[in-house]
């Protein structure tokens, strides 16, 4: 047991560290701009942080194919479970459809995988996370702000990223070492803002215990984790791949859930207690799915 928590200890308090820093921070009434910060990240650091992945990734095309299904497949399969199961127990789709669907691959995903795993972690972490980020800055959008438009699709930063990365790596470019210690450092921003971020968010979200919503997450559990067994298995995943798979299912909902439904008004409120019950829930989930899988 003494084992099992020395080797937690140097994942998972580092990450409360700096989330509980952000949390204080904002607490003792240092307001930041919690919207530009987001911009940083959305538009500055993810991008960098995929763009210095994808230009030296280790991993074989075979395992990056299988990672890229499994996330796509997990979003949308949560997706059919979630509509199905909000519209059997009459909860609002729109409003909690989003925060059931995706996981928090970025600020705790990422960090997680890195700490746990290694760089090849990080590597496997930083593709569940652009593809999830695809998906919630197009199709998630679109829930949230109740229409479709290709704009979407032309304001994610992170798909630039993606394709300009590929080609480089397709066509085996050799880029200066100026420009991609450039990117480097400006992707080590990314993990710690997020975290920071995610801090500040939880100090303003208001939190009321709700058992609807406690029973409505360890059925999304229940189910994420079944989908992610079931991709794995048809996949024939396993190694680091599989542990990063599978750890999706215990991850919380993610911030931007509670910033968007904020920005689109779609009941912040309940999106916000829904995103704290998801966090305090996950403390424990993660800490038994590191426990079982280290």
């Amino acid at each position: 047991m003494i084992g099992v928590f020395i080797q937690l200890f140097p994942i998972l308090v580092p990450i409360i560290i700096i989330i509980f820093i952000g949390y204080i921070w904002n607490k003792i009434g240092n307001n930041l701009n919690q919207t530009e910060i987001t911009n940083i990240i959305t538009w500055i650091g993810a991008p960098c942080l995929i763009f210095n992945t994808l230009i030296k990734l280790e991993s074989s095309v075979f395992l990056l194919k299988d990672m890229i299904l499994s996330a796509i497949f997990m979003v949308l399969s949560m997706f059919l479970f979630s509509y199905i199961l909000l519209k059997l127990i009459n909860f609002p789709i729109r409003t909690f459809i989003n925060p059931m669907s995706f996981s928090n691959s970025g600020n705790l995903g990422m960090t997680i995988s890195l700490f746990a795993y290694g760089s090849l972690g990080l590597e496997l972490a930083v593709i569940v996370f652009m593809i999830t980020s695809i998906l919630h800055f197009t199709l998630g959008i679109s829930i949230w702000s109740g229409n479709w438009s290709p704009r979407f699709l032309i304001k994610t930063p992170v798909i630039y990223a993606v394709f300009l990365a590929l080609s480089i790596n397709f066509f085996s470019i050799e880029l200066p070492k100026t420009l991609t210690n450039t990117t480097s450092v400006l992707a080590g921003i990314t993990i710690p803002l997020l975290l920071f971020t995610m801090g500040i968010s939880l100090n303003k979200i208001s939190y009321k215990l709700d058992y609807k919503i406690i029973i409505l997450i360890i059925l999304r559990i229940f189910m994420a984790f079944t989908m992610a067994y079931l991709i794995i298995y048809l996949l024939n995943i396993d190694g680091i791949a599989k542990n990063i798979i599978l750890l999706q299912a215990f991850l919380p909902a993610p911030i931007f859930t509670y910033l968007f439904a904020s920005q689109y008004n779609v009941q912040p409120d309940k999106v916000a207690n829904y995103l704290m019950t998801s966090t305090i829930i996950s403390l424990l989930t993660i800490t038994i799915f590191l426990t079982l899988t280290l």
